[in-house]
């Protein structure tokens, strides 16, 4: 296994390879493939405006949006975005 983000790995596979959480193993998608990992993580997404310490005045369509692995629960990305915006999908290495 390679490591590709602090919470990614890439594993090698007898067909090709993985984008897998770093914590349990679990598979997200095929490296390479047309379909990025964020696509298979569990969504937990919530208004900004409702978490603690935000003020009500945040433009009330602003998300976190928290990428978890179906496997453990591990959180392996958040980001923050209008609700209608679609994914950010960052290159990971390897």
């Amino acid at each position: 296994m390679t490591r590709i983000s602090p919470t990614l790995v890439r594993r090698e596979t007898q067909g090709g390879s993985s984008i897998c959480c770093a914590e349990c193993g679990h598979e997200l998608t095929e490296a390479g493939s047309a379909s990025h990992w964020k696509d298979h993580a569990a969504l937990k997404s919530e208004p900004v405006a409702e978490l603690p310490g935000w003020s009500a005045s945040v433009h009330p369509d602003l998300v976190l949006r928290q990428f978890v692995c179906n496997g453990c629960g591990h959180l392996l990305d958040s980001e923050i975005a209008l609700s209608e915006d679609p994914f950010l999908y960052d290159v990971v290495g390897g």
